[in-house]
This record gives C-alpha cells, structure tokens and sequence, in this order.
C-alpha cells in the first residue's frame, strides 16, 4: 500500500510537470496491481487518445462512481462522443452527469456541453431552452457568450434567420475587442440573406469589412462578390 501511494505520488507530480512519458508507466504499474486504481484511470484517460481514453473513464465510472474525478471523466466522455460525430450518446451523457452529480463545480460547463450535443444532434429547440435556462440560473457564467452565440446557432438551425441574425447582433456590443466578432457578423450577414434582407446584410458586411479587412471572411465576401 505504502508503495503504490509513492509510486501514485510520483506519477501525479510528472502529470503536472508535463512528463507524460513517465507518468503514464507509472500509472500503469499501479494498475497491474490495482486495476480499477480510479486516480490511475482518470490520469491514463487524460494522456491516451479518445477511443483509448473512454475505456479508462468508462472503467473509472463503473468501479469509482462517487470518486472525486467522476464528473469530470463523465464530462470527458461527453466531449470526445462530440468529437466523434456520436451526438445521441452525447446527449445521454450530458444528461446522465447533470442527473448523477447534482451540485458539482462542473454544472454550468455540463449545461453548456448539454446544449452543445442537443444542437449537434438537431434537438434546436431543446437546445434553446437549455441555452436560455443555463444564462437565467447563471447570468454571470464565462459561458455567456458561447452560450448566447448556441442561441443564434440554434435558431440558424431552424432557419428562422431573422431571429439567428438578430441574436448575433445582439452580441456585437460585447465583442468589440474580441476577434470571434468577425464570425458572428459574417452569420449575421448570412442569415440576413437567407431571410431576404440583403440591404441589411451589407450593412454588417461592410462594418465586418471595416473592422476586420484582412479576415478569411472579408475576402470571402469579396472573392464571392458580395455586396
């Protein structure tokens, strides 16, 4: 016992120092003799590629379901399934971590996540809802603006352009010193085409043409010949 926590002492503080290398065999002496070791499983999880790595959390959450990693691998599982394109198990997933680990620290970024995969998975309208309920019950999350720009999104999705076009402009105000303004006027721009509005849709081009001139969607725009 006195030897696998010094072993798993050694492993964390190569985790931490960035070499992988020797954590990971580290981590996995400890699971030939200890094969469902959660620390073990968590940290193999992080450094092992998506397939590899939602065997160990899947493992970890079989043996460990309470263990202070859980919601995280859980949340893991949850992103490498979005990854791959498998949107309905995401979706489970999302589900199952919000339902399984009321309370944790990882709520806010399970609801976003909850979203996300419900979008992916052509739920928009559900989506939404989830979007509108996470900004309600934490209106000062660091998720707002990817959680208002889901909104649009979702909205995009259903083609109703008119609304999608008028959630990103609502978004302009607060993005004025970021760089993600560009993209959010170019789908603005886009959906006010969509919805018939082009006079309007080349107002938002021409200020995204004028804050951001050298943007890949600048030049779009322009190798398109657009207004």
């Amino acid at each position: 016992q006195a030897q696998e926590t010094d072993i798993e002492l050694q492993a964390l503080m190569w985790f931490t120092e960035g070499d992988f290398e020797k954590s990971r065999d580290a981590f996995e002496t400890i699971l030939e003799s200890v094969p469902e070791h959660p620390v073990a499983l968590y940290h193999l999880g992080r450094m092992s590629e998506d397939r590899l790595a939602e065997q160990f959390y899947l493992k970890l959450l079989s043996h460990a379901p309470k263990h202070k990693h859980s919601a995280d691998a859980l949340l893991r599982i949850v992103k490498i399934y979005y990854r791959n394109g498998r949107h309905k198990e995401a979706v489970q997933a999302s589900n199952r971590l919000l339902a399984v680990y009321p309370g944790t620290n990882l709520e806010v970024e399970a609801r976003y996540w909850l979203g996300l995969t419900l979008l992916a998975d052509k739920q928009s309208e559900l989506a939404r809802l989830t979007f509108i309920q996470l900004l309600q019950v934490h209106p000062q999350t660091d998720y707002e603006i990817p959680t208002r720009i889901g909104i649009a999104e979702s909205y995009r999705t259903e083609e109703s352009f008119v609304e999608a076009a008028r959630a990103y402009l609502q978004l302009e105000p607060d993005l004025r010193k970021s760089d993600s303004l560009r993209i959010v006027l170019f789908r603005a721009g886009q959906c006010l085409e969509e919805a018939g509005r082009s006079q309007e849709a080349g107002h938002v081009y021409n200020r995204l043409r004028d804050r951001f001139p050298d943007s890949d969607e600048a030049r779009s725009l322009d190798n398109t010949g657009n207004m």
